[in-house]
Order: C-alpha cells, then structure tokens, then sequence
C-alpha cells in the first residue's frame, strides 16, 4: 500500500495504526506535518482510545502538534473577543468562517485537533472600510504587497488583502462575499441570514449545514489545493455530524446560491475517499447536476489525485499534471477570460523581472 492510501485508511480504520511500528511511522509523521494534520489524526486516535498504544515516535510528534492546537484553540476566543469589542462602536458584528469557526462551535467534532493560520471573518461590504481603519488604529496592517495586488483584491475579489497584528502576529483574512464578484458566482449574502447562530461565548458563526457549504466552496471553486486534503477531512466530520434537516438545509442553500455542483463534487470525493455517511436521498437529489461521462472522468482524473494526502517525496508527474489543471480550472471559474488573461499576463510578467533583477529590487527601501 503506498503512503497516501495508506494516510486515508488510518483515518477511515484508526486501527490500522497499531500495525505500524516505529520506521514505518516516520514518513506517515513527514506527510500529516506537511498537510496539518497530526493534531487531528492524534484526535482520532484518542476518540477510539489507540493514542496510548502508539510508538514513543509518533506519540512525542502528536504531542507536540496537539500543544499547538491547544493554543490556537484558547487564542482564537480570545481573538473573537478582541473582534466583537472593537468592531461594537461600528455596529458591525463579524461571523466567523472555517477554522476559526470550527473551534469555537464547541460541538462541532471538526474543530478538535484542527490547526490553521489565520482568522476567517466575514462582514458586510458597506462596512469594509470603517472596518480596515478601525483595525488600523489597532495595530492590525496589511503585509508589503504591491500595487497591482493590492487592485486585485480590492477590485476583484471577495476580501481585501490580510492584516496582520503587529505584536501577537494574529492574520486575519476579512471577507464580504464567500467568492470573488467578478467570478459571476458570488451569492446573495441574504440567502445565509436565516443560516447565522450564536455560540455558547456569543460569537457569530454560520450553522452546520452554512458552514458545510463554505467549506466545499472554499475547497472546490478554487485554484489552489495545498491544503486539500485536510480540507476534505473538514468535510467529512461536517457531513457526519448533519441530521437529516440539516441534509435538506444544506441542499436548499446550495440551491439559492448556485454552488448544487459543488456540493455534488463534494459529497461524491467525500464518499469514494473517506468513506463519509452520504445518504442515498440526497445522493439522488444531485444526480440532476452531474455531469457527462467524459466530463466525469476528467473531474475525477484531476480531483482523485489533488485531494489526496500530498508531499514532495511521494506526488508523481500525474499529481503535478492535476495540479496545474486544477490550477487553471480554478482560475477560469473566478475570472472572465479577458480579466483572466490579464491577470496571468501580469503575475507572469512580475515573475520573469524578478527572476532577472531579484527580488529586493521590487521591495521598498527601508531607512
């Protein structure tokens, strides 16, 4: 069994891991590191009470992933805090998304074990800028970008460029939609209203089957798929935990906000890797947007192969092959092809002169 089938089966069978001894751990280890995951295959282990009968090796690397964990778990309500009291004065309440949102909906079996590396939050587009300047005056700052990028988000995405605070280090990403407008997909931001709840600590966040649906959102309309496959265990714990009305919650949503073939995507790779509880009704509800044959094998071609466990030390040609399809298909759904060309065009320029004078040339001067 090679290394990423065998990454999937500890995750599907938690048992499996008793047969590995200490050598064969070390890669297993290597690949969990790099796709951020050890914290939550450590989650797993415990959940089924195998976390004591592991190898010393692998035990002392789950330990240590599993303080860091800890840590952003207890950060992000503070954070959360810190982010209601400054935004109060402006009448704006932020709502939590993906991570940050897994750890605090304190019920949600996604957020244990789950890292990230920054803050999600989304808010209303007409307060985008009282909000960027009340963050300012807070020592929240966007990082060195240049002038081309910072038009870029501004003007045709779905956030504005990350900040960053300038003593605990904390990134925030601040959304007004869940896609880029320019893309033509982005949702009416009312169809998620009657999806808001508020957390035991008083913290805004989407409901199970709202959350569910960023989720997918965010890993399938996109051109990057680093993180994949940690995205995909998101969604199998948020699948496994919806009741039948949170199903047809979820199918409804995707409905208003035309994400029904994402949602098939999902649930289709959730089930065929990770084995995830997908009814056969709601199954039979998205037969309506699947594709053609020919247009399948070549989704399932790309998407068997990127939602895999990744590392260097095991990805192929044919993973890199699927890597710049997905790449260029996630591009392609954000951006109208003369905005998409001149994007490529663009970054592709900026890279070429950096190649040839060096990347300190385009940094600022500091004195």
């Amino acid at each position: 069994m090679d290394l990423a089938n065998l990454i999937i089966q500890l995750f599907i069978v938690p048992e499996r891991a008793l047969q590995l001894d200490e050598a064969q751990w070390v890669p297993v280890i290597r690949i969990l590191r790099h796709q951020q995951l050890l914290a939550r295959y450590a989650e797993q282990l415990r959940v089924n009470q195998l976390f004591e009968q592991l190898p010393d090796y692998a035990k002392h690397h789950m330990l240590n992933t599993e303080v860091l964990a800890n840590k952003q778990c207890h950060q992000v309500l503070f954070e959360a805090d810190e982010l209601v009291r400054l935004f109060a004065p402006l009448n704006v309440e932020p709502v939590f998304l993906k991570g940050a949102a897994y750890s605090l909906g304190y019920r949600l079996s996604v957020g244990k074990g789950r890292t990230y590396s920054d803050i999600d939050i989304l808010v209303p587009k007409e307060a985008i800028i009282a909000v960027e300047q009340r963050l300012s005056l807070h020592g929240y700052f966007s990082e060195p970008m240049s002038d081309y990028d910072q038009r870029y988000y501004r003007r045709w995405t779905h956030e504005i460029p990350p900040v960053r605070h300038h003593s605990r280090g904390t990134v925030l990403d601040i959304h007004h939609n869940l896609v880029p407008p320019v893309s033509g997909r982005a949702p009416e931001m009312h169809f998620f209203d009657s999806h808001l709840q508020v957390s035991a600590e008083g913290h805004k966040m989407l409901s199970l089957a709202g959350l569910t649906l960023h989720s997918l959102i965010h890993l399938l309309f996109n051109e990057d798929f680093k993180n994949a496959f940690r995205d995909l265990t998101d969604l199998h714990l948020l699948f496994s935990q919806c009741t039948e009305q949170d199903w047809q919650q979820l199918v409804q949503l995707a409905q208003q906000t035309g994400f029904e073939f994402e949602l098939f995507l999902a649930s289709r790779y959730c089930e065929t890797l990770l084995h995830s509880p997908i009814p056969k009704s709601f199954r039979q509800q998205l037969d309506k947007v699947r594709p053609n044959k020919l247009r399948m094998r070549l989704l399932d071609a790309m998407f068997l192969r990127v939602l895999c466990p990744r590392h260097p030390v095991i990805d192929r040609w044919p993973h890199k092959m699927a890597d710049w399809l997905v790449w260029l298909r996630g591009h392609w759904l954000k951006m109208p092809l003369p905005i998409l060309i001149w994007h490529l065009l663009a970054k592709s320029s900026k890279g070429l002169l950096v190649a040839l004078l060096g990347k300190s040339y385009f940094e600022p001067e500091r004195r």
